[in-house]
């Protein structure tokens, strides 16, 4: 999980809303099969961590592809996942990054089956601004159904 870094509990409406708006954009583009534009929400270099996976995904070719087998399969039975981001917490760690805290709620939604809620999770982010917005540096999910991940370095 990331550090935990004693900042501010208030940030700028500017820079609070700017975090917001990259959040709807890459759950959009995810949710909505813009898989390319998902996947460029992530550095060259990021880790993407949860206890849902059997593994941390290293690198945003690995995180892409993990993204795309799990969209595949879901399409396969014609389900539809929506991410739904409450309650965010900013703290900036400098000038270009913050680290971030949010719940994401799944709700999937399969034909003739109607829609429920998927998994419920904890999102930890460290995001870094690029030059034409941010990007996920490394992302922590931690499923509430599952017991917790192992404690990395």
């Amino acid at each position: 999980m990331p550090e935990t870094v004693s900042t501010p509990a208030v940030v700028s409406a500017d820079l609070y809303q700017e975090i917001h708006q990259f959040y709807a954009r890459h759950m959009y583009a995810g949710d909505s099969g813009d898989l390319d534009g998902w996947a460029a929400g992530f550095t060259e270099d990021a880790v993407f961590v949860s206890n849902g996976l059997p593994e941390p995904l290293e690198g945003r070719a690995a995180i892409d592809a993990a993204t795309r087998a799990g969209h595949a399969a879901r399409a396969g039975r014609g389900a539809v996942h929506r991410h739904i981001v409450t309650m965010l917490d900013v703290r900036p760690q400098d000038a270009d990054s913050v680290a971030t805290r949010s719940y994401v709620l799944v709700v999937e939604s399969v034909p003739e089956g109607g829609s429920k809620l998927h998994v419920s999770t904890v999102l930890e982010d460290r995001l870094v601004r690029a030059d034409d917005g941010w990007r996920v540096a490394g992302r922590w999910v931690s499923r509430d159904d599952l017991p917790a991940a192992p404690a990395t370095s």
